[in-house]
């Protein structure tokens, strides 16, 4: 029998998202971007064969997104560290019904279906199954099973190897996922460039 399993999603309010792109992209581009990039990651996830999907933000406008989609929305203060925004939300999906979860960023603009289906697959033998960014330091992608197995270290600046260590020091069985596509992220202008070279018909 399937478990039920869950995505969680968090976002910050669109205004203040890539603000690491103001140097190239004057504000109304960067908020555009920024919708684009996370509209793909809920379309993905909606093909995904999820049971649900969660939003985690403290903007209106990402909220008013999710809501579009019918999906589930856990507001935040936008005070706290992303860590305890994404620990809330794994206590969420799991208060739902999830025996097993998915936390992806929403900048992910090469994900496909297929490639959360495989990263999923990976807890049928693991606890926890991360992916690492493209520049090999944070993460990208953390599924677990059950959602709170463990508790998070998004937002520090080498979260990936903080949460294969403390995944390793919990005695948990942890599958190293490598995806190209999941790695790849828009935070900084050569981020952006590269994207645009690899898809020149992303609106930005």
């Amino acid at each position: 029998m399937k478990r039920p399993a869950w995505a969680i999603v968090p976002a910050k309010s669109l205004l203040q998202g890539k603000s690491r792109l103001r140097p190239i992209l004057a504000d109304e581009e960067r908020i555009r971007l920024a919708r684009s990039l996370l509209e793909h990651v809920l379309d993905v996830l909606a093909a995904s064969g999820l049971d649900g999907v969660l939003v985690a933000t403290d903007g209106d406008d990402v909220a008013t997104v999710a809501a579009s989609r019918d999906l589930a929305v856990l507001r935040d203060s936008g005070e706290g560290s992303l860590a305890q925004v994404v620990d809330r939300a794994l206590a969420a999906v799991a208060s739902r019904g999830a025996a097993a979860a998915v936390v992806l960023m929403a900048d992910l603009p090469l994900i496909e279906s297929a490639d959360v289906r495989a990263l999923m697959s990976a807890l049928d033998d693991h606890d926890v199954a991360l992916v690492r960014d493209h520049l090999g330091h944070h993460t990208n992608a953390l599924a677990l099973a059950p959602p709170g197995v463990l508790a998070t270290c998004f937002g520090r600046d080498e979260s990936f190897e903080a949460h294969r260590a403390a995944a390793h020091a919990a005695g948990l069985r942890v599958a190293v996922f490598e995806s190209e596509r999941i790695a790849f992220d828009v935070d900084l202008p050569a981020d952006h460039a590269q994207l645009t070279s690899r898809r020149p018909a992303v609106e930005t």
